[in-house]
């Protein structure tokens, strides 16, 4: 007599789904983590700090944009069911600030992968941005030999461009004047902040190179126009450099210290 095979009602389930939406990639947590923390300060914030919440949102959906790109597609190029980036039933955390996301970000740093580590600083930054930066907590001295490098060589760009806003300074208009003084001011406090971080003296930090020459699609302005638009490309150059800097910084240390002179930079 022949027997029936008898299934349990879970496997007769699985009939239906594919063994990718068992075993398939899932969303990874700390990109997630970081999704939902957005998510709670967009829902959660304050109504009167509405350019906070829409960036808030903004980046909560990048989050999860960064989540669903790093499971992959399947052979019909969709992203596998297994990678579910809704929060389900969970709860989301209270809500944050920009101090909370900065901290957040150097913790998840060295968890999250490597190809995610510019849009989680990136996003930091930005998020830095919208109040007044405080440099007074940049204060530790970095002991990692790449990130003591990297401070240097910010040191010199910032050292670069205060002396390129001196030569604009010939040629600027009032509306121009003023804001190369912002800008030389903002540098200044930089610079402040990074003889901590290399532990140097103040004087020595603003002792510029022997000589400068300008880079390949650079020139020295010779009336108004040029200087404002010399000016314009420097600042844009170093807030770039900034970012990177806070990118690819080794240590916790340095890279929550980038990430402020970064957005300090940005800011101005």
């Amino acid at each position: 007599m022949k027997k029936l095979l008898l299934l349990p009602a879970a496997a007769l389930l699985l009939t239906s789904c594919t063994v990718m939406d068992v075993v398939g990639p899932r969303a990874n947590g700390e990109i997630m983590a970081l999704a939902k923390q957005a998510s709670a300060d967009w829902v959660f914030g304050d109504p009167a700090r509405e350019q906070w919440r829409e960036m808030r949102q903004k980046q909560s959906e990048e989050l999860k944009e960064e989540a669903l790109r790093l499971c992959g597609l399947d052979a019909q190029g969709q992203t596998p069911a297994s990678c579910d980036v809704s929060y389900g039933d969970t709860d989301l955390p209270a809500e944050g600030n920009a101090s909370a996301v900065l901290e957040h970000t150097v913790a998840a740093a060295d968890k999250v992968p490597e190809e995610s580590v510019d849009l989680i600083v990136a996003q930091a930054i930005d998020a830095l941005t919208l109040s007044p930066v405080d440099l007074e907590p940049v204060t530790e001295t970095v002991s990692d030999a790449a990130d003591t490098e990297a401070a240097r060589d910010m040191l010199a760009r910032e050292n670069a461009v205060y002396y390129g806003l001196g030569l604009a300074l010939a040629y600027a208009d009032a509306d121009l004047r003023e804001r190369v003084g912002e800008l030389r001011e903002a540098s200044h406090e930089r610079t402040a902040a990074l003889t901590r971080v290399l532990d140097i003296a103040d004087g020595e930090s603003l002792v510029p190179a022997a000589g400068y020459e300008f880079a390949e699609g650079y020139s020295e302005p010779a009336n108004t126009e040029e200087a404002a638009q010399l000016v314009k490309t420097m600042q844009s150059d170093l807030v770039a450099q900034w970012r990177y800097a806070a990118a690819h910084a080794e240590s916790a240390t340095w890279r929550g210290d980038a990430i402020r002179l970064a957005a300090h930079a940005q800011r101005v």
